[in-house]
């Protein structure tokens, strides 16, 4: 799973490694000391029963969370004393609850525990970032620095939930970050849930109409799903909306062309059923094992004649007529067998019929769909002719083309082959030659792309063969 990372957390990751200088020493030795105090005070008797004494503490400890790095949980310890003067305002009646209420929901709190969070992120504690990113978040829920950090720390940690409850605060408030509309995605993507992973990515081209990124994951989650219907017809009306976006051009011409490779598989497994049912090559086998049969009777006839009219010779013709008939006792064994076996394929494939026709749906279905793909290439082309996916999407596409073709003459007996092979052959390499200036043209763009390269060279060969 592709996970965001920490790459610049500004001044809070900053601060949180920044040496002291002396300036700041003698600072943060005064927040020490004050804070020494302040604890000492809630350790006397009189004024330990007084919210002020708690809030003076609480203070202390965020100013040294703020700008010291003594303490790493000050933040803590500060939220921890604005509850006990909460605590002991409300048991008093609660004239100053209110402004301890707004401490612990406020700014500074939470910054103290996204800086302090940082501290340890720089430590590789990624359970206390993000216990303490965390807390920044819900302090200030509204914040989304806190939830962008707060679901880093939880992703690194493998806490998917955690993750996705932060990250779409994230997102909820604003947030336009690229990389965790991807991110999110690819949580639920990996558990499944491609409707959440699909909304998600939605909202990322909303907010990142430019990205490329994220139009492409989606057309990978319709695929995960088995859902490219939903994906053409999404991309279909997106395109239509801005007919001059490339990008989308380019993915509905893949998507076109990723269901034209999908219905041809679908379509190789009902022709390989089609085949495992047809009985033409049995039926020729047992007409000539029926012809030996004849032949065998027609010898059996002649030795019995000759039993009678040549006495001398009779034991050398009963031998002979023995051979004869147990040759045709297991002639008539694979005579029976061979017939069992075609009624066998007849009855299972009794359904051939809406195979036959299903197989005929699928083919056109298939054709229209690589139509598809290739016309979106070409409209691509058209208005940018160095587009190196439409070219190289295109030579494959007419490539694998060509292959299927040449599959039909592979598959042929000798006796097909001398009738019709050569025409086939013809056609396939004249569609091997469509795909070969397609791949040249992309060649060029990336001249550098083994892969081109050595698809490229496969294909001059294969046309050299051709006799092109």
């Amino acid at each position: 799973m592709k996970k965001l990372v920490l790459s610049a957390l500004g001044s809070f990751l900053a601060l949180a490694a920044l040496a002291q200088d002396a300036a700041q020493e003698l600072e943060c030795k005064a927040h020490e000391n004050l804070v020494a105090k302040n604890l000492k005070n809630t350790e006397n008797a009189k004024k330990a029963v007084k919210s002020a004494t708690w809030v003076e503490l609480g203070d202390s400890y965020l100013a040294m969370a703020q700008r010291c790095t003594q303490d790493s949980t000050a933040a803590q310890k500060a939220e921890e004393a604005f509850k006990k003067a909460l605590e002991i305002e409300n048991a008093a009646g609660g004239k100053k609850s209110k402004d301890i209420e707004a401490a612990l929901k406020g700014a500074a709190l939470g910054q103290a525990f996204l800086m302090q969070g940082a501290g340890f992120y720089n430590n590789k504690n990624y359970k206390k970032a993000a216990e303490f990113f965390g807390k920044s978040a819900s302090i200030t829920p509204k914040d989304t620095t806190a939830a962008l950090y707060a679901g880093i720390a939880e992703q690194l940690l493998e806490n998917n939930a955690g993750a996705l409850a932060h990250l779409n605060n994230f997102i909820a408030n604003g947030g336009k970050d690229v990389s965790v509309f991807y991110s999110v995605a690819q949580i639920y993507k990996s558990e499944k849930k491609f409707d959440e992973a699909a909304a998600t990515l939605k909202k990322g081209m909303e907010v990142n109409p430019t990205n490329t990124d994220l139009p492409n994951e989606l057309i990978n989650v319709y695929i995960a799903s088995n859902n490219i219907d939903k994906a053409i017809g999404d991309l279909e009306g997106m395109v239509k909306k801005d007919p001059n976006n490339l990008i989308n051009l380019t993915n509905l011409g893949l998507l076109y062309d990723t269901k034209g490779q999908e219905l041809n598989t679908e379509l190789g497994k009902i022709q390989a059923k089609l085949e495992d049912g047809n009985t033409d090559k049995l039926d020729k086998r047992l007409l000539a094992e029926q012809d030996k049969l004849a032949a065998y009777d027609s010898e059996i006839a002649s030795l019995n004649a000759k039993l009678k009219k040549e006495p001398k010779t009779a034991a050398a013709t009963k031998k002979r007529l023995a051979e004869v008939t147990e040759q045709k006792v297991e002639i008539e064994k694979g005579v029976t067998s061979l017939i069992s076996e075609i009624q066998q394929k007849k009855a299972a494939t009794s359904g051939n019929t809406e195979l036959k026709a299903k197989a005929e749906k699928l083919a056109v279905q298939q054709k229209e769909a690589k139509n598809k793909a290739s016309e979106n290439y070409q409209k691509v082309l058209a208005k940018d002719p160095n587009s190196y996916e439409a070219l190289y999407n295109l030579a494959v596409l007419n490539y694998n083309e060509g292959v299927e073709i040449k599959k039909v003459v592979d598959y042929m007996d000798i006796a097909t082959y001398r009738k019709e092979g050569k025409a086939i052959e013809d056609k396939a390499c004249a569609q091997f030659a469509v795909a070969k200036p397609y791949f040249e043209r992309a060649s060029k763009i990336k001249p550098d792309d083994e892969v081109v390269k050595e698809s490229l060279s496969n294909l001059e060969r294969i046309l050299e063969q051709c006799g092109k």
